[in-house]
């Protein structure tokens, strides 16, 4: 157990901590060969920054076994510096975890995901957590923090990481909607299907 969080006075814990009680499993992205059945998907670390399905592909090679996604994984991209985390759903669960992420998979007995995930996210965390170099920030997911709180109050928390989700995505929704409305006016101006 940590120090109380800066303003919080709620003592924390870290993900390295929670890896150690058994709270949740670590795993690193990167590993892994194509099956000669069928092709795995890759969720890649640009796939989890845009909120995209997954889109890589298993390198051929020896046979070597990817960590495959399963819904509830929280997945951390552990270089660039930035706030992103995913929590696994329908859209990436079975795929294979990419190069530069690292996989969390909470005991739901003891871990909410979204709780996980939200904390995770919080810009002052993956700064004290971060690591810089003269060309590169790469994340120590291990140093990570978050609260140490009852399920029940965890998973308040995690309803609200969740909806904050929904609504960043509605709002990336929006947006790719609104480019395309704009293409389109330049489009018909240039071609003449629009009047000025």
């Amino acid at each position: 157990t940590g120090p109380p969080a800066a303003g919080t006075g709620r003592p924390t814990t870290t993900v390295g901590e929670l890896a150690r009680a058994g709270a949740l499993v670590l795993r690193p992205g990167g590993a892994g060969t194509a099956p000669a059945a069928a092709p795995v998907a890759v969720l890649t670390d640009h796939d989890v920054l845009a909120a995209q399905p997954p889109s890589g592909t298993l390198p051929d090679g020896p046979p070597e076994e990817p960590v495959l996604l399963a819904a509830g994984d929280v997945v951390v991209p552990v270089l660039g510096g930035g706030a992103a985390v995913r929590v696994v759903d329908a859209t990436a669960e079975g795929a294979a975890l990419g190069r530069n992420l690292q996989l969390l998979r909470p005991d739901p007995a003891a871990l909410d995901p979204w709780f996980l995930a939200g904390f995770l996210r919080a810009t002052a965390n993956t700064r004290q957590a971060s690591s810089y170099a003269s060309t590169a920030t790469r994340l120590d997911v291990r140093r990570l923090q978050l609260p140490r709180l009852p399920l029940a109050e965890q998973r308040r928390f995690g309803e609200r990481f969740r909806a904050l989700a929904a609504f960043e995505e509605s709002l990336r929704r929006a947006s790719r909607l609104g480019d395309q409305l704009v293409q389109g006016l330049y489009d018909g101006l240039a071609d003449g299907s629009v009047a000025p």
